[in-house]
């Protein structure tokens, strides 16, 4: 069975190339500027992408399924124009990578690779017993797809995990699970902090300068998720009393503008929103696989509630 898929995304003759091998009975088009996609818009039934304009979306009256590329899709949830019969999926392939993102930065610290550099250029022959992650305790907000595999890759260093999430239960490889209220429990006990959340009316803001605040001397954040969920200014004041390293990868406006005082303060690392990259042969095997249980009218993976937002 053959059904026409939209490609709208800055690389769409890439994943229209790989796509076309891999399910050639599909009608797949690409396109990269709105341009290009009006005259199919009126009879696609998936859209493969990210972000597409609303003028857009609003012609795609036959439109069954939105794939995203995205984990986060705070500019689709809540869209009118996004039809209300069709579905929404994320892409979830991302855990592995992003979990690789957070432990060679943990890995950087505790093993304070930095002096070595810095021994090796000077030729200094010295050697330190390194900080170990066994032991440690990291604490996980957000238990998606993304804080799962950070959780597992955790315990395989022996470390103790905890984790909130939205409504509170047993979750594999995480020692204790809370619910958002007990957050002020979780913060002092961590010597790692990763947030992985999604950007919602909830998690707007969801740490402030109190949260922040209750965290040890030491201790290492890490923003992978959205920006938004971190009051800037808050973390900001927090990070220039040097109590508490940061490696932000997201922020509440992206690009990091250059007179953000994020950029040059030491105990903070900045990247540019590359924990989890789109990487197009693998996003093509999860929709692959994915559209073969769409069409078996089997459940698809990484289904996104509207109502909840991710």
């Amino acid at each position: 069975m053959s059904h026409r898929v939209l490609i709208y995304h800055s690389d769409s003759k890439i994943y229209k190339d790989i796509l076309s091998k891999k399910l050639p009975l599909l009608s797949i088009h690409s396109a990269e500027r709105p341009e290009e996609a009006l005259d199919r818009m009126g009879e696609v039934e998936i859209l493969f992408s990210w972000q597409i304009p609303d003028d857009l979306l609003k012609k795609a009256k036959r439109l069954k399924w939105f794939f995203s590329t995205a984990a986060g899709n705070e500019n689709l949830v809540k869209n009118p124009s996004f039809p209300e019969s069709a579905i929404l999926t994320k892409t979830t392939i991302y855990g592995e990578m992003m979990a690789e993102y957070v432990f060679a930065y943990l890995l950087y610290f505790i093993r304070d690779l930095s002096k070595y550099f810095k021994d090796q250029r000077r030729k200094i022959w010295r050697q330190a017993r390194p900080g170990r992650l066994r032991g440690k305790t990291m604490g996980l907000l957000g238990l998606g797809s993304v804080g799962k595999t950070i959780a597992r890759c955790g315990k395989l260093f022996g470390m103790e995990i905890l984790g909130v999430k939205r409504i509170s239960g047993p979750v594999e490889h995480v020692d204790e699970v809370m619910g958002p209220e007990e957050l002020t429990k979780v913060m002092p006990r961590v010597d790692t902090l990763v947030v992985a959340l999604p950007l919602t009316p909830e998690t707007f803001h969801l740490l402030g300068e109190k949260e922040l605040g209750l965290m040890k001397e030491g201790a290492v954040l890490f923003n992978i998720g959205r920006g938004k969920t971190i009051d800037e200014k808050a973390l900001l004041n927090v990070l220039k009393a040097k109590r508490i390293k940061a490696v932000l990868d997201v922020f509440e406006d992206e690009p990091l503008p250059k007179e953000s005082e994020l950029w040059s303060l030491e105990n903070v690392i900045v990247t540019p929103h590359v924990s989890g990259i789109n990487m197009p042969v693998e996003i093509c095997e999860e929709f692959v696989r994915n559209y073969e249980r769409w069409v078996k009218g089997e459940p698809v993976i990484g289904l996104v509630d509207r109502e909840k937002g991710y």
